[in-house]
């Protein structure tokens, strides 16, 4: 479970930090450890490529 949303978790942490990492949970509503734990349902993966794409466009990367 989680898998494919704990994975944006790792890869917002290897383009932003711990700052990105921060800004996804406050975006998705989602902790990362709440995301190991929640199923990976279409709705949750579009939301978090979603955010993702958001702090693509809005962040520096590191």
């Amino acid at each position: 479970m989680g898998t494919k949303l704990a994975a944006f978790y790792e890869q917002t942490a290897k383009e932003f930090g711990s700052t990105g990492r921060v800004k996804l949970a406050l975006l998705t509503k989602l902790s990362s450890a709440k995301a190991l734990e929640a199923p990976d349902t279409p709705e949750a993966i579009k939301l978090f490529e979603e955010s993702l794409e958001q702090l693509r466009r809005t962040m520096p990367p590191r």
